[in-house]
């Protein structure tokens, strides 16, 4: 990841620095940018003791326990952005499409409630009260961008647009557990315990709306661009079944997350002209 990070990092260094043309309202461009988002994270679980030949003793032979557990934290991120932008029409409007990746901090953790007939909820067919937590590793997003150039704001060289794009999220999902194995009650000291953990490639959605203010001066008149945007993002559901053939029972789990954040970039555009 270090390694992605610093040549990412230093491409779109370059790609600022490097001498270029006067920026018009078509052509490529690169930059930084970085965002902070309140997310939220959602897991549920459930365990289906209805398999005939199940080992899982009464009342809780035939079952399903369902748990669900939601948390929330606050995401900071940085990456780097590269695009294309082009002026459709008469000037009015413009389209760039970008691609960016970015490295994040936020991991929601929280911990079941426990779901069963027992006290502890930690017998055997029970959902038991696990600890988990979602770690945001990195993305990779697509996006477009559908600018307009209001009157009002040409003269300050300020233009407002909408977004919309995907985002492919590279993210480890930990649980830590305790419970009875044994088709027996088991007592506290007979629990066992360990700690399990997946990757989660979760693609989002991502809407918003977004100011630009470009200047810079000389040579690179307009050339730089800062962006200011509102999103929303809401992860497709990721599931997926856990299965204990030796005692008969499935898990089937499912973490969705949603998020809503601000986001600042800075962009050197150095386009060809129309």
């Amino acid at each position: 990841m270090s390694k992605l990070r610093a040549a990412g990092l230093g491409a779109a260094s370059l790609l600022i620095l490097a001498g270029a043309s006067p920026a018009q309202e078509r052509g490529f461009y690169a930059g930084y940018t970085a965002s902070v988002e309140q997310f939220d994270a959602t897991f549920s679980k459930s365990v289906d003791n209805t398999d005939p030949d199940t080992l899982v003793p009464e009342p809780r032979r035939g079952m399903v326990f369902h748990d669900q557990d939601s948390a929330d934290t606050v995401d900071i991120a940085a990456g780097f952005v590269v695009g294309y932008r082009t002026a459709p029409g008469d000037g009015d409007a413009y389209l760039s499409t970008e691609f960016d990746v970015m490295f994040h901090s936020g991991e929601p953790d929280g911990r079941l409630a426990g779901v069963g007939t027992s006290p502890d909820r930690k017998q055997l067919g029970e959902s038991w009260p696990d600890a988990w937590s979602l770690d945001k590793k990195r993305s990779y997003g697509l996006t477009l961008r559908l600018g307009f150039l209001p009157e009002s704001l040409q003269s300050r060289d300020m233009s407002l647009y909408l977004l919309g794009g995907v985002r492919l999220f590279k993210s480890r999902f930990s649980t830590t557990f305790e419970g009875c194995l044994n088709a027996e009650p088991c007592s506290a000291s007979e629990f066992v315990s360990g700690a399990d953990g997946r990757d989660v490639d979760a693609v989002a959605t991502t809407w918003g709306v977004g100011l630009e203010k470009r200047f810079g001066s000389g040579e690179y008149a307009r050339s730089i661009a800062l962006r200011f945007e509102a999103t929303y993002s809401r992860w497709g559901d990721e599931s997926w079944v856990a299965d204990f053939p030796d005692v008969r029972v499935t898990v089937p789990s499912t973490v969705a997350a949603e998020g809503v954040g601000v986001t600042v970039s800075m962009v050197r555009l150095f386009g060809a002209a129309d």
